[in-house]
Formats: C-alpha cells, sequence, structure tokens
C-alpha cells in the first residue's frame, strides 16, 4: 500500500511540474506531452491516480476502523492522507475538463468528461483554473509540512536505501584506535554514542526516514514480551529529540543538551535488545537499529562503567579464563576426553589437517553445548574428516562481550585468537556456534583474520551430498527446526540444517508458523544470555509457545547451544513435558550407521 501511494507520488510529480510550469513560467511541456513517451506516461499517470486514490481510501480506512495494534492514532496522517486524495482528484478534474475543451488526454479525462459535457468553455476553464490552483496550493501546503513532521520521509526514504550498509548483516563495524581515543585526559572520551550529536550522519538519516509504520516493533521479540523497547519508539523519540532542539544542534551546542541516556531512552530499553535483526530485515526503508543500540552500550560500558550486574561475571570470566563462565583454562578441552583429538599444537603440518573444529564457549564448558561438540567430532570422525582442535589456545571469541558493548575486551580477544589462528596458518574453521561462526567470518578480518569458516549444519550437509556419511537409521519423530538469529537473518543459512533433517528416514518436518527470516528470537543473543530477563515475558517462552502452538512438534531441532539451552530451559520452566530439544548433530549422529 505505501509502496503504490509513494510510486504513484513520484510518478504524479512530472504533471504537477508541469502545471507549476504552466502557471509561473513562458516555458510549455506541450513538446513532452505530444510526444510518444508523453503519451506513455499520460497513461501510466493516469493508472497510478486510480490506483493512489484506492491505497488512500483504504489506508484512511484502515486506519479509522481496521486501527492494527503496529500504527499508531495520527491527526497528522489524516491530514496527509486528505492532501494526496485532493491531488489525485485535482488531476482528474484538470483532465476532466481538457478532455472537453479537445486537449490531450488519457483515459481518466475521457471517463470523466460526460459530467461536464454540458458546461461552457468558459465553465469548463473555470473548473479547471480552480482544479488547478488547489492542486498547486496543496503541493505548496505539503512541502511545508514535510521538514517537520515523519513524512520527511519521502524526501529522505530512497537517499536512506541507497547508503544502506553493504558489509554482511550480522558484522558490527570496528572501533578503530580503541586505545588511543582512551588515552586522553579529557572526561568525554569519544567512544559510543551518549549526546545526540555522537550519532554519525547515517544514523540522523536513519531516524529521519522513519515512517512509524510499525513494521519494527511488530516483529521484535522485546515489544512481543511486553518489555520497554520498542525500535520504533526509540527511532521516534530520537527523531523528536532532534527537531525539539534544532537549534541548539545547529549552532554547535549539540554536546551541552541532555544525554541520550537517561532522558531521552531508557537504559532498560537500551539492555533489552537480543540484536536479533528482526526490525532490520522488516524495515521497508533499511533503517540500521543494532549498530545504534550498541554504541550506546558502548558508552554505558567503557565510559560510565554502568552495566547490569549479572554482566560482570560474564566480563570477568572472558578476561581472567577465555570465557563467560569463568571456569578454568585447563577445563576447556575435558569435553573430548577418550575421543582421541588432535590438537593444534600436536599437528606438525596444519595441512595435514582439513579443517580446524573451533568448539566455542558453550560447546566447551556448558553441559548440553558439550553433547553438541561430542556429537559433531564423532560425525567427523566417522566421516574421515581430519581435524584438530586448539584446547586451552582456544579464547571466547568475543562475541557476547562486543554486543554487550565492552568492545575493549572484544578486540583484546579477538586479537588473541587471530594471533593463535595465524600463528597455524589456519584457513579453514567449523564451529558449532552461530554466534562464532559469525564474529570469526566477518568481524576478524579488522584484526588479520581471512578465513574459510564453516557452520556445522553446512559442513554435515556436504558431508551428506558427498555420501561421506550414510543416515541409515529411522529417526520417527516430528520435528520442528528453529533458525538461530545469527545463522539465519545474519547469513542466511536456512536450507542446509533443513536439507539434513529431510534426508533422515522418519523425520516429519513441521515448520512454526514463525520460521527462516520471520523466525523469533529465543532471547539470548546481543548478550541477554547472561543477563536476567525481568521485564515482561521471557522470549523463550514465547518462542516456545509459537512453536508448540504452530508446529505441535516431537522434537524441536537447534543449530545454537545458546538456543538449545533457551528453548530446553522453556519447556522446564513452563512444563511442557511432550517435546525435546536436541542440536541437528545429536540428531545426525543417532541416525546414522
Amino acid at each position: 500500500m505505501h509502496a503504490f501511494i509513494f510510486w504513484g507520488f513520484c510518478v504524479l510529480a512530472i504533471r504537477t511540474i508541469s502545471a507549476f510550469a504552466e502557471g509561473f513560467s513562458s516555458t510549455s511541456m506541450d513538446w513532452f506531452v505530444n510526444s510518444s513517451v508523453g503519451t506513455v506516461y499520460l497513461y501510466a499517470k493516469d493508472a497510478f491516480v486510480i490506483l493512489v486514490t484506492i491505497m488512500v481510501l483504504y489506508a484512511a480506512f484502515r486506519r479509522a476502523v481496521l486501527r492494527p495494534k503496529r500504527v499508531d492514532p495520527s491527526m497528522e496522517a489524516y491530514l496527509v492522507l486528505l492532501l494526496i486524495f485532493i491531488l489525485m482528484i485535482t488531476d482528474m478534474s484538470m483532465d476532466a475538463a481538457s478532455a472537453v475543451l479537445g486537449e490531450k488526454v488519457a483515459f481518466n479525462g475521457h471517463i470523466l468528461a460526460g459530467m461536464l459535457a454540458g458546461l461552457s468553455n468558459h465553465g469548463l476553464q473555470l473548473i479547471y483554473n480552480i482544479s488547478w490552483w488547489v492542486h498547486v496550493v496543496t503541493i505548496l501546503v505539503f512541502l511545508n509540512l514535510l521538514p517537520g513532521s515523519k513524512h520527511f520521509h519521502v524526501i529522505t526514504a530512497i537517499p536512506n536505501v541507497f547508503f544502506q550498509k553493504l558489509t554482511p548483516e550480522g558484522e558490527i563495524a570496528n572501533v578503530e584506535n580503541l586505545e588511543e581515543l582512551f588515552d586522553t585526559e579529557d572526561e568525554n572520551i569519544p567512544v559510543g554514542v551518549s549526546a545526540i550529536t555522537d550519532l554519525s550522519w547515517k544514523q540522523y538519516m536513519d531516524l529521519y526516514t522513519c515512517t512509524e509504520c510499525g513494521r519494527c516493533h511488530e516483529f521484535c521479540p522485546t515489544f512481543l514480551t511486553d518489555k520497554p523497547l520498542s525500535p520504533k519508539r526509540v527511532n521516534d523519540k530520537l527523531k523528536h529529540f532532534l527537531y525539539d532542539h534544532e537549534k541548539e544542534i545547529l549552532a554547535g551546542k549539540g554536546a551541552a543538551l541532555p544525554t541520550i541516556i537517561g532522558n531521552v531512552l531508557s537504559e532498560d530499553e537500551i539492555w533489552d535488545c537480543t540484536t536479533c535483526g528482526r526490525c532490520e530485515t522488516a524495515c521497508p526503508v533499511f533503517i540500521e537499529n543494532i549498530p545504534r543500540i550498541i554504541d550506546m552500550r558502548r558508552k554505558l560500558v567503557m565510559v560510565e562503567a554502568n552495566f547490569p550486574s549479572e554482566l560482570q561475571q560474564a566480563f570477568t570470566g572472558m578476561e581472567r579464563n577465555g570465557n563467560p563462565w569463568n571456569i578454568g583454562m585447563s577445563k576447556r578441552f575435558e569435553w573430548a576426553d577418550g575421543l582421541d583429538i588432535p590438537l593444534m599444537a600436536e599437528v606438525e603440518n596444519p595441512d595435514d589437517i582439513d579443517v580446524l573444529f573451533w568448539v566455542g564457549c558453550a560447546g566447551s564448558f556448558d553441559d548440553k553445548g558439550k553433547k553438541i561438540a561430542i556429537a559433531f567430532a564423532k560425525i567427523m570422525q566417522k566421516a574421515g574428516v581430519k581435524f584438530a582442535c586448539l584446547g586451552e589456545e582456544e579464547m571466547c571469541c568475543g562475541d557476547h562481550a562486543r554486543r554487550a558493548g565492552e568492545e575493549y575486551l572484544y578486540q583484546t580477544l579477538a586479537q588473541q585468537n587471530v594471533e593463535v589462528l595465524n600463528g597455524y596458518k589456519v584457513k579453514k574453521i567449523v564451529t558449532i556456534c552461530p554466534h562464532g561462526f559469525n564474529t570469526m567470518l566477518h568481524e576478524y578480518k579488522a584484526f588479520g583474520g581471512d578465513y574459510q569458516v564453516i557452520h556445522h549444519t553446512e559442513f554435515i550437509a556436504d558431508l551428506v551430498k558427498q555420501g561421506k556419511i550414510t543416515l541409515n537409521h529411522e529417526v520417527a519423530k516430528k520435528i520442528t527446526y528453529h533458525d538461530s538469529c545469527y545463522l539465519g537473518r545474519h547469513n542466511g543459512i536456512y536450507d542446509a540444517p533443513r536439507d539434513v533433517l529431510k534426508s533422515i528416514q522418519g523425520v516429519e518436518l513441521k515448520e512454526a508458523s514463525l520460521n527462516r527470516e520471520k523466525a523469533l528470537c529465543c532471547g539470548a543473543g546481543g548478550g541477554r544470555m547472561f543477563m536476567e530477563e525481568d521485564r515482561g515475558t521471557r522470549i523463550n517462552h514465547k518462542r516456545l509457545e509459537n512453536i508448540m502452538e504452530s508446529a505441535e512438534p516431537e522434537e524441536i531441532c537447534t543449530a545454537c547451544p545458546f538456543c538449545m539451552t533457551m528453548l530446553s530451559d522453556a519447556a522446564n520452566e513452563t512444563g511442557v513435558e511432550n517435546v525435546t530439544t536436541r542440536d541437528l548433530a545429536e540428531i545426525v549422529l543417532e541416525a546414522m550407521d
């Protein structure tokens, strides 16, 4: 609907320019109207005028009668719809008068000409002139309304789409020269976002481009679970703050304004985000919400040391022992006892191995995660894959630190890991964790770590296709695959795990209503795995409810150790006893010879 109205408005712009030229210039547009291109335009314009008129009436009906929850009541919206409707009506009335006067028009004019057929030329000219003036004045009113309203997106939408980021969806931009930024006597350390003037020009454009359509918070897991955060509300608050203080900002006094955090946005809004990316994929004008949230977290964590107390243990653990559980490094490789898995330190020639198995923190220390690591290692061994692990040399990938705002800790971990990986001349990595997969694939390049990184679901799918493993044992279950945000939405991997499940005898794949690009987050991303969720409904409960009500599976298949923890915990906490949760690797191992 919005697209039809927007593009119809753009198509009508040529007619509007012609009307202005007719009244305020000696230049005539007849040369264009009488050309073959002009003829095509007139017919296209008439089609769009009819379409836009219908869409405007439907939009008004939708707002007044249907009232979808994501759309807020707004008199301004009704005013804009009225102005657009007037533009369409005056265009048709000008064409109708012109048709009776014998001028060149398309089908709208001829259809409506019968209504004016009995009028004199003077009367027809009067109708044309009145319509022309109403059309022109309406355009001028609309142009004056644009800069101070949400409809400014009419101007900024196309540039914002053009300037959307071209880097991978899951990649967060690196903070360059971080140590130098902290090496200053200035109390206002230039890291993160606190003042409105800390925003980048693209972040300003994002705010002005927000159409307030509500698609983002309609799908946002935090908004769906009654938490303070709504991407739409955040954009709206920041945009109105910009409008309210535009004079101070333009005068260079923006830094003296009240800070965003605590004055415009609450800390709860900043910490509720799971960085799932659903708001960004739902946005028709490609507004980037996650980088802005992470920038605010960076300010809170690194400059103000103000963050949820639960994160302290995770940060300390990553700093001291290379994992958020703060378990001793000596226990990192205990999961592999009895599996006869070599360490990279024991491999004389790196070319002797096919791939490095990056286990990740969950696979090394979490009991549920260990089962995934063991299952995948056994699959590779049965397939004849030559692989090795880093053992105690493997540190946390840093994903949770970065997305929780501890950029300095993330960069420290990333540099350590890249140094170790490059020292062993590692080229190919496979991992069971989508967070590590995303981080090493996209974000380690900034530190010289350019690797071929594969997620274990794709690796298993390739083994099946190549015939290196056979799935002869029946697994007679109704299974629903849960899409991990960092595997699916951020990296586009949807088919590989489903293809593997379909190749297992007895498996009946049941899709949840929210799946693939529209899948609901489990609630663990953005560092939320290590924070308490004490506002609203728990996100993992909401996701489990969606899966059980729409798919009714006997088992939920995950491809992320954090997703598995969140969904299995949700089942235990809500008393759902008729479903189990396992990783794809565990199901595949059961199905193998």
